[in-house]
């Protein structure tokens, strides 16, 4: 009776065993990185989306400001379509009878680079005293934006501007005269 030589592999199921264990304990180890990793990039975007909204606020804010500031320095007619830059307006106002000028708020003294922009949109025919503030605020370098409006009651009517279409004026006084 000849006997089996095994003196070579005793060791071999514990070293696959070993081994297995080592690379499940690496896939998991690799996981749980992961997820971590994950949660801080979603993290430091949420950050990013909340500091271009609340730059955005403090645009609004300013603009409001701004309107208030130029109604107290001429009631009558304040400066706000006079002194500002005429731009094209915003999807959804389209026609002659939009009114749409730019806004530029002074840079933040802490973020200088975010840039933010307010459009002041009025309608010429049915609410010239309404005006909407469109805010927005956008981070270059981390490709956030933040985006918020309000609609501001300026208790003057305004002269129409210069260059304003005939169609919207003959329209409002249209209006005017049907609805008294």
């Amino acid at each position: 009776m000849k006997k089996a030589v095994t003196a070579g592999q005793d060791g071999a199921v514990t070293l696959l065993v070993a081994i297995t264990l080592v690379m499940l304990a690496a896939l998991a180890s690799f996981y749980s990185t992961r997820s971590v990793l994950v949660d801080r990039l979603a993290s430091h975007h949420q950050s990013s989306a909340m500091q271009a909204r609340l730059m955005a606020e403090a645009a609004l804010a300013w603009s409001r400001a701004e309107l208030a500031r130029q109604f107290t320095l001429n009631p009558d007619n304040p400066a706000v379509w006079d002194r500002t830059a005429t731009i094209a307006c915003p999807a959804g106002y389209w026609g002659p009878r939009w009114q749409c000028s730019e806004l530029r708020p002074p840079a933040h003294p802490s973020l200088p680079h975010v840039n933010m922009q307010v459009v002041a949109v009025r309608d010429l025919v049915t609410s010239p005293h309404v005006t909407e503030l469109h805010a927005s605020a956008h981070l270059p370098g981390q490709n956030s934006q933040g985006l918020v409006q309000a609609s501001v009651f300026v208790p003057t009517v305004a002269a129409a501007p210069i260059g304003a279409s005939a169609a919207a004026l003959t329209s409002a006084s249209a209006l005017a005269q049907r609805f008294p």
